[in-house]
């Protein structure tokens, strides 16, 4: 059964598109947010994460037309339908919204021609709030195609299809798989679990399911950010320590006598025994492999927590893996907003765990809370922080769905 926003935000979706295109759509999908819950930097380095779609949803009503073009409005970036032709897609310089969709249809284009249709897009996933507003965006299109046109294609290959279209030259941001894994295939009141050791033909080696419901528990998810910290990852120190933690392989092969292929290759142990050759080496370096190292372990253990039930021992785990980030990483270099947000959330009562959220050089973390004091939480961080905070609840989500087929409906 789905929640009453859904409805209404469907219901309203659909009546806009009858006025606007003078028709009934055939299909409406929708898609998640995601939040990375934890597993910071991890997936570059092969490692693990754990992540969720969130209950902020981008939808999309669809129908088909035979003309060879789609015509797209979206709620909140258009002032009329923009248009384009699918068997001569390019990047537009304006309405960059419409590049995310380009990459989608030329994907799919791919795999089985498309007719044409009319899209109209509602969505209250934040653009700001560091959720992946964009995967959402994708996946909901997507998911509608292929209900629309009957393409037959797998949840994890319709995850990769998309992160092709924000990867190509449509959109062209180098994000990961994460995103839209955590958009397509997440499961409500359940935890999406990552193995990012990569295969021949796949991102990730594993991926598996950790049903936990926090509520239950008095417990919920909030994400904090600052909207007036803009983050640009290109700019930022992330290609750095990305390029360090590659550099740092050829080291750690030398230190323990063995092929290391990976940071996720490295033990606790074999850390600790090659630390202080490391950090001579380079002391920042050793930081750097001293985070991903325990990051991962830090993974394994809030899956095990969680089979447990161990909500308290999960909390300390995330608040663990935010202290890692600003001080190992380091991902407060030029925001220091982001360390007075971390650190100012830990001391509010009610808190069994908080963390930065996403690649960092940002202002957005994660929070564990008890639902009772949810309210007070925000009132005190807003003091304690100053003005300019978004906050963004949210419960377990499932991932991209077509809702229905209201053709028939």
């Amino acid at each position: 059964m789905k929640d009453q926003n859904t409805v209404d935000r469907v219901k309203a979706a659909k009546k806009a598109f009858q006025s606007l295109y003078q028709n009934h759509a055939e299909v409406v999908a929708q898609s998640p947010g995601r939040a990375e819950i934890i597993g910071n930097h991890t997936d570059y380095n092969n490692g693990y994460a754990l992540s969720a779609g969130i209950s902020r949803y981008t939808y999309t009503c669809i129908s088909r037309k035979t003309d060879g073009k789609i015509q797209v409005f979206s709620e909140g970036y258009s002032k009329k339908p923009e248009e384009f032709e699918i068997d001569n897609i390019q990047k537009g310089e304006h309405a960059h919204w419409l590049n995310y969709i380009k990459g989608v249809v030329y994907e799919l284009n791919k795999r089985k021609p498309l007719a044409g249709a009319n899209i109209y897009i509602s969505s209250d996933v934040p653009s700001s709030g560091g959720v992946s507003s964009s995967a959402a965006l994708e996946l909901s299109v997507a998911t509608a195609l292929c209900g629309l046109f009957a393409i037959d294609v797998d949840p994890v290959n319709k995850a990769r299809m998309c992160q092709s279209a924000e990867n190509g030259s449509f959109v062209g941001i180098p994000c990961g798989f994460l995103d839209q894994a955590s958009s397509g295939l997440a499961k409500k009141d359940t935890l999406l679990f990552l193995d990012f050791l990569p295969t021949d033909t796949m991102p990730v080696s594993k991926i598996d399911y950790i049903p936990f419901d926090f509520s239950k528990h008095g417990l919920s998810f909030i994400v904090m950010v600052d909207k007036e910290v803009k983050r640009n990852l290109g700019s930022s120190g992330y290609p750095a320590r990305r390029k360090m933690c590659e550099d740092s392989i050829s080291h750690l092969s030398k230190i323990l006598g063995k092929e290391i292929r990976s940071l996720r290759d490295v033990s606790i142990y074999e850390f600790e025994s090659s630390r202080v050759k490391l950090k001579n080496i380079d002391p920042v370096m050793r930081k750097r492999v001293e985070h991903v190292v325990y990051e991962n372990q830090r993974v394994l253990d809030a899956v095990e927590a969680l089979k447990q039930e161990a909500v308290e021992e999960f909390g300390k785990i995330l608040t663990d893996s935010g202290k890692s980030a600003l001080e190992l990483y380091e991902l407060d270099e030029k925001t220091p907003e982001l360390t007075k947000l971390i650190t100012k959330g830990r001391e509010i009562d009610g808190v069994l765990g908080i963390r930065n959220m996403g690649g960092g050089f940002s202002a957005i973390g994660l929070a564990l809370v008890c639902q009772d004091a949810l309210e007070s939480f925000q009132d005190e961080l807003s003091y304690e922080y100053g003005s300019g905070l978004e906050y963004i609840p949210f419960e377990l989500s499932q991932g991209a769905e077509v809702l229905t087929a209201l053709s028939n409906s």
